[in-house]
C-alpha cells in the first residue's frame, strides 16, 4: 500500500516504512513501537528511567522473590533469564523494557 500511496513516507530508525501521517497518529497514541519489528522507535531512555524507578519502589512479596522467567527483547534481540517483576522486566543486554516473556 505504501507504493500505491501519495502520501509522504517516512523512515523509521528499524528501517522499515510508514506513512508520515500514520507515524504521527501512532505517537499521538502513545505507540512508540514500530508495528511490523517491535523496535522502540524513539529514545525511550527517560521512560527507562521511570520504569527503574517503579520496579525500586515496588517490592515484589516474598514467594516471587526468586521467580526467574525468560525474555526476548524487542529491541535487541537478546534472550534472557532476568528475575520476574510484575511491573515490567529489563533487558540486561541493552537495558531497555521492551521486552515480552517467551517462558518461565
Amino acid at each position: 500500500y505504501l507504493f500505491d500511496s501519495m502520501d509522504d513516507v517516512t523512515v523509521m530508525p528499524c528501517g522499515h516504512t510508514i506513512h508520515k501521517k500514520c507515524f504521527k497518529e501512532m505517537r499521538q497514541h502513545l505507540q512508540y513501537a514500530c508495528p511490523l519489528c517491535f523496535k522502540s522507535v524513539c529514545d525511550m531512555s527517560k521512560v527507562w528511567e521511570k520504569l527503574d524507578m517503579e520496579i525500586a519502589a515496588t517490592p515484589m512479596p516474598e514467594f516471587y522473590q526468586n521467580k526467574s522467567i525468560w525474555i526476548l527483547c524487542n529491541d535487541c534481540g537478546t534472550n534472557s533469564e532476568v528475575p520476574f517483576h510484575i511491573v515490567a522486566h529489563k533487558c540486561p543486554n541493552c537495558k531497555s523494557y521492551n521486552t515480552r516473556q517467551t517462558r518461565g
